[in-house]
Order: structure tokens, then sequence, then C-alpha cells
């Protein structure tokens, strides 16, 4: 007896230890994994349509090379949703006029993440910008924090997304793309691993927005 209780503790702790590392370990992961939330979660984000006719055929950065909000806006359109969520007052076609003018974008049109932070430098500061990880998803959710991810869609173009939820394993999304109809839905709707992680925090967060749970 005395040796089975051994050998299930034994077995119990290599389990734990697994779950520790495969939620902590940053990879291409799952649209769908790491803690299991019970009841539905969603954090009140709002949502920028990249094509919105207000602002869809904007240059990026000014340059037409680097193409349009509409076509190629979903870095910057994500990266306002969150900042709204945290009480500032922006939209796409504003934080794009204001990266324009800080060379907010590379030569290839692509955001510098860290500068679009400039735009309310006493609001909001970039923090992290690499591989992603359950666990850091999931720990940013649970202090109310949406994060931004980057997702291949079936035609092997990239496109950024806003976790904004979860429900049980999966994980829920904002898009500033064509899933922007469908309002907050499951991110393997995609049908895409997560690639990469950026996240933000707010550095006064009394105007954030509250989150809701249905």
């Amino acid at each position: 007896m005395k040796r089975l209780v051994l050998i299930f503790s034994a077995v119990l702790i290599i389990v734990v230890a697994a779950v520790q590392i495969d939620w902590n370990w940053r990879r291409q992961i799952s649209p769908r994994g790491g803690r299991y939330f019970f009841h539905r979660f969603e954090l009140a984000v709002p949502c920028f349509r990249q094509g919105d006719e207000k602002w869809d055929d904007d240059p990026l950065g000014g340059a037409p090379e680097n193409g349009t909000l509409g076509g190629e806006g979903c870095a910057t359109a994500a990266a306002a949703m969150v900042f709204k969520f945290y009480g500032i007052d922006v939209d796409p076609q504003q934080l794009n006029w204001f990266l324009s003018g800080v060379g907010g974008y590379t030569d290839r049109g692509w955001l510098y993440w860290d500068r679009a932070a400039w735009f309310a430098p006493n609001r909001v500061r970039h923090v992290y910008e690499d591989l992603p990880s359950y666990g850091l998803i999931d720990w940013n959710l649970a202090h109310r924090n949406p994060v931004i991810v980057r997702v291949r869609l079936p035609s092997g173009i990239t496109h950024f997304v806003v976790i904004a939820g979860k429900q049980g394993f999966d994980y829920l999304v904002r898009d500033p793309g064509a899933g922007a109809a469908k309002g907050i839905y499951p991110l393997r709707d995609l049908h895409s691993d997560i690639e990469a992680l950026r996240f933000y925090q707010p550095i006064a967060s009394a105007d954030s927005n509250q989150s809701v749970q249905r």
C-alpha cells in the first residue's frame, strides 16, 4: 500500500510539472488551451474595423507603398482597440497619423509596437513582444488586460487580433478584419495557431472599462 502511495505521488508530481511546463513554455501554441475558465469571461474591448470607410484608404505611415489601413492595418487597428479600452481617446486613423510622424513603421510597413505607445506615454507602456505562452495570456486576462496575437490565415497572410476573453479553453477575440461583424468569437475559428504575442499595460487604469461575465 505504501508503495502504491509513493508511485501515485510521483506520477502526480510529474503531471503537475508537465502542466506547468506547458503553461509557461513560450512557443507557437494552439488557439485552445491553458487555464480552464469555468464561466465565460469578456473584457469590454471596443471594436475598430480596419476597413471602416473613415480610414479604409489611408496609407500606413503616410506612405502608399506600405499599403492602407483597410488592407494591411490590422496591427494598428488592434493597438488602437487596446488603447481605447484603457480609456485613451484614439482610433486607427488618429494612431496611424501619429505614427506617420514618429517613424512608427518599418520600410515594409510593419508596426513598431513600442512606438505606438508613444501616442499616450503617460497612459500606456509597451511591455512584451515575443513568442506566446498560455501563462502570459491567461495572466493578462486574470488581470483584466487584453493582449494582441498574431495568427496566420488560410491564405498564408498574417493577421493580428485582440484576445478579449475566454470560455473553457477557448480564447475569445475581437477582430479588426473581416471577422469584426461576428463580435467576440472563438480564436479557433481562424484555424491558426498563435504565432506571436504583444501586450501593453495601462499606466493609469482608472478609466479602463470593466469586464463582463455572462
